[in-house]
């Protein structure tokens, strides 16, 4: 059976598309939505949203994933063309990147769309929250993306419909999918590229590493809650005193006025003015501005004065110190951050400048997939452009020694970010072998046999030539 011949742009046209095939579909407006079956994202279809939690509820996971994006994104793309080059009418390449990096960054990849045009010419790139999407089940393999995942919500109203990305697809089969899309319930939102490093069972959707070691984040989360409340709601009296005697005892308020059906002995008890001095007087002893608490008691006698008694909290807190401490590190690992990249370390340790940058070499290993995640989709969509580099993120400055004996002192101040020292102006003679230099052989030899023997000693540094002054014998 004969090839079908794809349908050209000019049948296309003939079809009912606009006749600029420059312009790309309008965006759907209203409408009840497309209903579809969709792949769950983990068992509740909520793993995403799960995973933002642990990480937001999670101090230390929170700055393990910003330090991640912040290399990710490293000071953009080195190339000005790629850096430049404008995805849509308010970002550019560059801003896609700083973008795209903070899903990348959790882990939960990267979903870039592109809107062709009715030509199947690339239009708008720009990135939609991973989270919020979904993928459909059997079907046509096409993407939803609803913004109310977020809150563990789906209405289907709100459901923006891609098709998937086909880098080998010709302008002409792209073209044919846009003006279908059109035509359909959904209508035409875009093409979408879901870009994340698929393993074994999962394959449909990322399942970040530090999700098998949630219990952690959550510890990690769960201690700083505890020393809020310790510090919030603890039972820290610098001192107790205990008065004794019946006049401290509480006595019925004599201002009290009997109601309707009330008599005196309704009356509430206030403070005995005696208690009142003693409060007023420890108040006195303690300064205005002192923080200090007294806890003030009143007993009739001796034997009725509560005995309290203090928990040495010290070795309970060196516990939780250590612990937080354990957990701490547990988290860096499970993300795959070193702990000094987020300021935690053991003594000395940031002074130690190769230390630290052995630290960044290992790092790469967990920022050069996510980042692949960001750069392949993109290089698919702007085949044009060759160099996709992305200028590294240094905090630290370190030169080796070893290489630094080999470089000239303008490259070592250029490593520092310092301009080149000002050089002495040339001499008439530097000038002059400057330009010999650039001569041809035959030329500068010309030149050379041109000039006085007194000019040529010049050149090099000699004065002119004397005769020497014959000594007299003696």
């Amino acid at each position: 059976m004969a090839k079908r011949r794809r349908t050209s742009t000019v049948s296309l046209l003939r079809v009912g598309a606009p006749s600029s095939v420059l312009n790309a579909p309008a965006i759907p407006a209203g409408g009840p939505g497309e209903k579809l079956k969709l792949v769950s994202w983990g068992a509740s279809d909520q793993l995403p949203q799960e995973c933002l939690r642990i990480l937001y509820d999670s101090g230390t996971a929170e700055a393990c994933v910003t330090r991640i994006a912040q290399f990710i994104g490293g000071k953009g793309f080195a190339s000005e063309a790629t850096a430049t080059m404008r995805a849509n009418d308010e970002q550019t390449l560059n801003d896609l990147l700083a973008e795209a990096k903070h899903y990348a960054g959790a882990g939960l990849g990267v979903a870039l769309v592109v809107r062709y045009t009715y030509g199947g010419q690339r239009g708008d790139v720009f990135v939609e929250p991973s989270d919020c999407l979904r993928r459909e089940k059997d079907g046509l393999g096409r993407f939803v993306v609803n913004y109310g995942l977020s809150e563990g919500k789906r209405s289907a109203a709100d459901n923006r419909v891609y098709l998937p990305f086909n880098p080998l697809a010709s302008e002409e089969e792209i073209a044919e999918e846009v003006l279908a899309a059109v035509q359909s319930e959904a209508g035409y939102w875009g093409h979408l590229v879901f870009s994340f490093e698929a393993r074994p069972g999962r394959t449909q959707y990322p399942v970040p590493s530090y999700y098998a070691a949630k219990e952690d984040l959550e510890t990690d989360a769960a201690l700083a809650r505890f020393d809020k409340k310790q510090a919030k709601n603890g039972f820290f009296p610098d001192a107790v005193m205990t008065v004794i005697g019946a006049k401290y005892s509480p006595e019925a308020d004599p201002d009290f006025v009997p109601g309707e059906g009330q008599t005196m002995d309704d009356a509430p008890d206030v403070e005995s003015p005696d208690l009142l001095d003693i409060k007023k007087g420890v108040k006195a002893m303690k300064g205005s501005e002192s923080e200090s608490s007294v806890l003030v008691l009143a007993v009739e006698k001796e034997e009725e004065a509560p005995k309290i008694d203090f928990i040495d909290k010290g070795p309970n807190s060196k516990g939780l110190t250590d612990m937080r401490n354990r957990i701490t590190g547990a988290v860096c690992r499970h993300m795959g951050v070193p702990p000094v990249l987020i300021g935690v370390a053991e003594a000395g340790m940031l002074g130690n400048n190769q230390q630290i940058v052995n630290s960044i070499k290992l790092f790469n290993l967990t920022v050069e997939p996510a980042r692949a995640s960001i750069i392949a989709p993109l290089a698919k969509l702007y085949p044009e452009l060759s160099d996709w580099s992305v200028k590294p993120l240094n905090p630290v400055d370190y030169l080796d020694p070893t290489v630094a004996g080999k470089m000239t002192d303008d490259e070592i101040r250029a490593f520092g970010g310092l301009p080149e020292l000002e050089k002495p102006q040339s001499t008439d003679a530097e000038r002059t072998l400057q330009a010999l230099a650039g001569l041809p052989a035959l030329v500068a030899n010309q030149v050379l046999a041109d000039m006085t023997p007194d000019e040529r000693r010049g050149l090099i540094g000699l004065g002119p030539k004397t005769t020497p002054t014959p000594t007299p014998a003696t």
